[in-house]
């Protein structure tokens, strides 16, 4: 009970103390009554202004890019060209019209049974590319020969010209002299020796006749020849295309055996030393090296809900980095669209330049996102804005000092300034605070502002 009066004490003497504060006009936020009963009030007006909304959320910094390299063959470390720390380059290009170069070396592996088969599959190649070398040859021996037996058959048939001129004219004389034996005009003997020259231009004819079957049987023979040939070059460079494949392939996988980094970075992990044998242990395992990329860095934030609706590509953000005691400038640069159902949130990723490094991957940040700015637009202080469901009031002051409320529409929330969209001219007197205290209709005793 003793504590129950001391405390009514103090407020009564707290409340008499606020009362009497020496002639002071009392504000928008505190409720005096005049002597007629009526409550005093120092209206406001809206205030025309820019409104920024940002929204501050704590972030963590990441790197651009970071890669894990696994050895994809089981072999032993040979040699390891890096350590922790230490920069490393990735693949380059001096000019569009020169061939990509390699990233740099990290580690190389000693693979000897892969070095072995990459001999062998050599081997293969040479030894395809002389069975085709040799089938080459083939076809130039057989065209030579089918050459020659054209221009035999072509011997041949320019003699069978000469030799069937040579058969009718000792046809005829043949036949001639065989009239003039009948008449006796000359002796037998002529007879004989005109037969004679007609049988040999007869077997001349039959011989070169005989010569074209056998050239042309050779010719046959020689196509044939060629014909097997093509095929054996075709089958030889088939087994030397297949050579060349296996090769490749041999030495596309000895090629795993040297450890190269993706990009420009730095090595952050490093798990192995000379003579490990390590094995293909995919992303499930520890990986060899790891190589971040943070020449530009990522921020990671989760926005919540109310302010989800608002973030944009290109929103410019402020880093806040509380170990360095500095701030860097960034933009949003992508977000993940949909919310986190667990917590309502939008993933959101912020780029940000780091030249010098000196924003570090795993450092704590918090980033501040202009998430919308209106221009020369009207506003309230949210204590003059009363919400009823979805709907949105303020309470004026009419000419004849009584309270009315108006509906209005409201925009965005920028710290304690309420956007107003529609329902004010900017002229209206409005009761600033405390609007629970008031109903429609009541008489107040307005104040002049201070």
């Amino acid at each position: 009970m003793r504590t129950i009066l001391t405390l009514a004490l103090l407020t009564a003497t707290t409340l008499t103390g606020c009362t009497s504060s020496g002639g002071d006009e009392p504000s928008a936020t505190t409720v005096n009554e005049s002597a007629h009963g009526a409550m005093r009030v120092a209206p406001i007006k809206p205030i025309r202004k820019t409104l920024v909304r940002i929204t501050e959320q704590p972030g963590q910094i990441e790197a651009f890019e970071e890669t894990a390299i696994h050895a994809k063959l089981a072999g032993f470390v040979k040699k390891v060209h890096v350590d922790l720390g230490d920069k490393v380059t990735g693949p380059s290009r001096i000019s569009t019209d020169q061939p990509q170069q390699p990233g740099q070396i990290l580690a190389e592996l000693e693979i000897p049974e892969l070095d072995a088969e990459l001999k062998q599959k050599q081997a293969f190649v040479a030894q395809a590319a002389a069975e085709a070398t040799q089938s080459e040859a083939g076809i130039k021996v057989a065209k030579s020969a089918q050459t020659s037996v054209e221009a035999m058959v072509a011997e041949a048939r320019a003699s069978v010209e000469r030799a069937d001129a040579m058969y009718e004219r000792w046809k005829s004389e043949f036949e001639r002299v065989r009239e003039l034996v009948a008449k006796q005009a000359v002796t037998q003997k002529v007879a004989d020796e005109t037969e004679q020259q007609f049988k040999a231009a007869d077997a001349a004819r039959r011989e070169i006749a005989a010569k074209i079957k056998s050239a042309q049987a050779k010719l046959s023979e020689a196509s044939a020849n060629i014909e097997k040939a093509d095929a054996d070059l075709v089958a030889a460079r088939s087994r030397l295309k297949v050579a060349e494949a296996d090769e490749q392939k041999t030495r596309a996988l000895l090629s795993y055996a040297t450890l190269r980094a993706p990009f420009d970075g730095v090595i952050t992990e490093r798990h192995l030393d000379t003579g490990h044998l390590v094995q293909p242990s995919g992303t499930s395992g520890k990986p060899l090296f790891v190589v971040v990329r943070a020449e530009i860095v990522r921020i990671f934030l989760d926005v919540p809900e109310a302010d989800a609706k608002f973030i944009a590509v290109e929103s410019p953000a402020k880093i806040k980095v509380p170990s360095l005691a500095k701030s860097f400038e960034g933009k949003v640069a992508r977000t993940a669209w949909t919310l986190q159902t667990s917590s309502r949130t939008l993933r959101t990723e912020i780029d940000v330049p780091n030249p010098d490094g000196h924003l570090r991957p795993g450092m704590y940040a918090t980033a501040e996102i202009e998430v919308a700015r209106r221009v020369d637009t009207l506003s309230l202080p949210k204590s003059a804005v009363l919400k009823q469901g979805a709907e949105s009031f303020c309470l004026s002051i009419s000419t004849d000092n009584k309270i009315a409320k108006l509906p209005i529409k409201t925009g965005i929330v920028a710290g304690t300034d309420v956007e107003i969209v529609s329902g004010l001219t900017g002229e209206e007197s409005l009761i600033g605070a405390n609007l629970a205290a008031y109903k429609e209709g009541q008489a107040v005793e307005v104040l002049p502002p201070k």
